[in-house]
């Protein structure tokens, strides 16, 4: 709590806002810190192990050392500090992942909504019951969450509908969404037509749309050609590489099931890494 009221953590505090996550700032540094020593202490363990023992990529892959302990100690004496320091970094940086996480999802579903919103609007209802009958449809999930809080600063703490979409837009993990908040409060301010505003806002929202799902193809393609070249030809050129240097006797000698062992975890991990990284840049549907 000290470190909180000395301004240690805002940005922290912001990102939990703007996350959904539901943690009180206090809760969530405690949390990390308290993570921080369960990882030091597993790290102590880790660092016992690796003295006394060592890892290999033939079998047995485990065996006992034969190097010193003092060596061993000067070896593998980083890895006291890299869990801990990974394990807070990791916990610091997630509100903010999430937070980027739920921009994305709000940023997809925000032009479909905007065309709902300036077809209800056409009907001159009150500017509340729109983002009410847009709860209601449950089309909208992570929409929904942040017009629920709209909804309640109106309905439960009291503020007019201006000031709940100022507070609203100040909160939002969208920039978008708080664009289309602070737009809104002017339009209803300034005495403006609504459905005009809703119709060039979701125009606007849908092109930029259109350009990110071309975006995201063209970049598809382009990791296509990175995948045949470093899936397909480095692991061949690789495995006659290391077969050569076996043969002749020249560098690294390594077994048969051992380059066969390395081609095959390598192979993997690089799929995984691409199946990964194409799935969080893949926009949502």
């Amino acid at each position: 709590m000290k470190l909180i009221k000395e301004g240690k953590f805002d940005g922290l505090k912001r990102d939990l806002i703007k996350s959904n996550l539901q943690y009180l700032p206090k809760s969530y540094v405690s949390l990390m810190f308290f993570t921080t020593i369960i990882a030091a202490v597993i790290s102590v363990f880790i660092f016992i192990f690796l003295i006394f023992f060592q890892l290999s990529v033939t079998i047995p892959f485990v065996s006992i050392a034969q190097e010193s302990i003092l060596t061993r100690i000067g070896k593998f004496f980083w890895v006291l500090a890299l869990i801990p320091l990974a394990t807070f970094f990791m916990m610091y940086l997630y509100p903010s992942v999430e937070k980027k996480s739920i921009e994305g999802r709000i940023n997809q579903e925000l032009p479909f909504a905007a065309i709902n919103m300036a077809a209800i609007a056409g009907s001159m209802l009150d500017p509340t019951k729109i983002f009410e009958i847009i709860i209601s449809t449950k089309e909208y999930p992570y929409l929904e969450k942040e017009f629920t809080k709209l909804i309640n600063e109106t309905n439960v703490l009291g503020y007019d509908l201006v000031t709940a979409l100022r507070n609203r837009a100040f909160n939002s993990p969208s920039k978008k969404l708080a664009e289309l908040f602070n737009g809104l409060a002017t339009t209803i301010n300034s005495g403006g037509d609504l459905v005009e505003f809703f119709n060039k806002r979701s125009q606007t929202l849908l092109f930029d749309y259109r350009l990110e799902r071309e975006k995201y193809t063209r970049s598809a393609e382009t990791f296509m050609d990175i995948y045949i070249s470093v899936v397909i030809a480095a692991p061949m050129i690789l495995m006659l590489l290391l077969m050569m240097m076996k043969i002749s006797g020249l560098g690294v000698s390594l077994s048969t099931n051992a380059i066969t062992l390395i081609m095959v975890l390598g192979v993997s991990i690089v799929n995984v890494a691409f199946i990964t990284f194409l799935h969080l840049k893949q926009p949502a549907e």
